[in-house]
């Protein structure tokens, strides 16, 4: 399916994007697994984290990005790219399968010659900083290249790495097992499971089996709450990963486990712009704290690849609600004009965004901000036996079975008009903001919904055309756990005041993810009343202050939440 995006808002931010990737040099992302394997770089190291005993994650994630960028618009310097970056790793990859941005005599031999004592902790095995994270994101740039591009070295490449994942991790009894995942290991479930998918070898599936953690998935599957002070973005890939294992023949409790834990997260963890957590790790239900320090951005990332996977089980609306509120309110808000990536997203009144550098950051949401923005025309529709209409962003839909548009013609009213002939069915998402949300085809309307669709089943003809009313409203929100602070949304879209510019550094780009955390804030007034009043466009009113769409704010301070007298 090639979907062709036609909003200036999503094509604006995926051509920024592109512009960024295609700076990077992959020879300097190779470098640090060169340098692991005992060869000579072509280039020198990126700095940063990539300097750092957790380097060659970012490589991970940039293959990532240049597969889905081939995938949507079969971009050709995307594909050499990313097939530049398969037979390096091919070419460097030891004879048992190893290969990662470190030595792995300084890293995994540790475990593996010293079961009995061997370290263990959040971020530390055996001394080293999260090796399977790291190593996770090279394997899964791997599957994503062979998925997407469908490019047979990458598969080979990522088997060979599953050989020696088996090979190393089959030696472990139970404690040494239930030690070793104590420390972060990514979504190594995830990518031996869609590994085992491809190759069908069985001792690839056993390996991902390894990686599900019972002690996270059974209790989060019985419905028991247990998130309140984990290290978010260290639970979220496991859950995708179980998820994908299920979905592979591994046990029920797997789904029910995902379910529960998208549930408990979106629905009372989540800030208003669909982030969460401060300083990295989840807070308590029904939390908000307000700190300069919330919303990492990949944790959301990693959210909306979850809902997406868990909407293929059962095509429930809601989940598609979520990734809509988190691309306009969090992913889009998260890039500068120069392609920069955030790493928080501060919701302290008052707070300013703190932007990566191009050759001193290189954290976890620079790698998954270079795919975010060619993940964006893949949610717009889903195709399986029917056609599904998830967001309603201006795009072209071109496929074998149906070719259609969606335009807007006004600020709540869209049409779906198609340009050739198709029978079935059509489901559109009814979202969670639109009450009065109704389509108009051939003289009749329609608005009953059914898992937050309204599906229509007919004998679509080329120039028929479906008028799909998104009426917005200006409504008012409480804070979860105060209820002197409020924040105002527009239907998806959450809006925000801009404050100025007031003591901002001369730079918001910065060289560590903790850099202006401890920020002054400014003095801000609160709101005498609360009545919120459209001005022009998206422009609005609330006691004398002007509020515009978050993502507009790129630079300078801003506030979403608002106290109130």
């Amino acid at each position: 399916m090639k979907v062709i995006l036609n909003d200036e808002l999503f094509k604006s931010s995926f051509e920024t994007g592109r512009s960024m990737i295609m700076t990077l040099s992959p020879d300097r992302l190779l470098a640090p697994c060169y340098e692991a394997m005992g060869k000579k770089p072509k280039a020198e190291r990126y700095g940063g984290w990539e300097a750092k005993g957790i380097s060659g994650h970012t490589l991970g994630h940039y293959m990532s990005a240049l597969s889905f960028l081939y995938s949507v618009n079969e971009d050709e310097q995307a594909k050499k790219l990313a097939e530049y970056c398969v037979n390096e790793l091919s070419l460097l990859q030891g004879e048992n399968g190893y290969i990662a941005g470190f030595p792995e005599s300084e890293s995994f031999d540790k475990v593996f010659s010293d079961l009995q004592n061997f370290s263990a902790g959040g971020f530390e095995l055996a001394g080293w900083w999260v090796p399977y994270y790291s190593l996770h994101k090279i394997f899964r740039g791997l599957i994503d290249i062979y998925e997407n591009i469908g490019t047979e070295n990458a598969l080979r490449v990522a088997m060979g790495l599953g050989d020696w994942t088996y090979s190393t991790t089959s030696k472990l009894n139970n404690e040494q097992r239930e030690r070793l995942l104590k420390c972060e290991y990514g979504g190594m479930n995830d990518v031996l499971s869609r590994l085992y998918k491809h190759s069908k070898v069985e001792k690839y599936k056993t390996a991902s089996l390894f990686f599900c953690e019972e002690k996270l998935l059974i209790p989060l599957s019985k419905g028991e709450d247990i998130l309140t002070g984990l290290h978010a973005n260290t639970q979220i890939p496991k859950v995708i990963g179980a998820l994908e294992v299920y979905s592979n023949g591994g046990a029920d409790y797997l789904y029910s486990a995902a379910q529960f834990f998208w549930s408990t997260v979106t629905g009372v963890r989540s800030y208003a712009i669909g982030g969460h957590g401060v300083a990295e790790h989840f807070c308590g239900s029904e939390e908000e704290p307000l700190k300069t320090n919330t919303c990492e951005t990949c944790n959301t990332n990693n959210m909306i690849t979850l809902s997406s996977k868990l909407w293929e089980k059962d095509h429930n609306g809601k989940y598609f609600d979520f990734i809509e509120k988190a691309l306009y309110n969090h992913i889009l808000p998260s890039q500068d004009e120069t392609g920069m990536k955030t790493y928080f997203v501060g919701l302290a009144p008052g707070n300013f965004k703190v932007y990566s550098s191009p050759e001193d950051s290189f954290c976890c949401c620079f790698g998954s901000g270079l795919e975010n923005p060619f993940c964006y025309s893949k949610l717009i529709f889903n195709y399986d036996e029917d056609l599904y209409v998830n967001l309603y962003v201006e795009s072209a839909l071109q496929d074998r079975n149906v070719s259609a548009s969606l335009k807007s013609t006004d600020e709540n009213i869209m049409t779906f008009e198609f340009f050739g002939d198709y029978n079935g069915k059509v489901l559109f998402r009814k979202p969670i903001w639109c009450k009065e949300f109704k389509l108009e085809y051939r003289d009749k309307t329609y608005s009953d919904s059914h898992n937050g669709y309204v599906e229509l089943n007919e004998n679509f003809l080329k120039g028929d055309i479906v008028k799909i009313h998104l009426p917005r409203k200006a409504e008012k929100h409480i804070k979860k756990d105060d209820g002197k602070l409020v924040y105002f949304t527009y239907g998806e879209i959450v809006l925000a005041e801009f404050l100025g510019n007031e003591s901002c550094p001369e730079s918001d780009h910065a060289k560590g993810e903790n850099d202006f955390t401890n920020q002054e804030l400014i003095d801000i007034v609160p709101l005498t009343n609360t009545d919120i009043k459209k001005l022009d466009g998206l422009r609005f009113s609330v006691d004398g202050h002007t509020l515009c769409p978050f993502y507009e704010i790129i630079h300078g301070r801003y506030r979403i939440y608002f106290e109130t007298e």
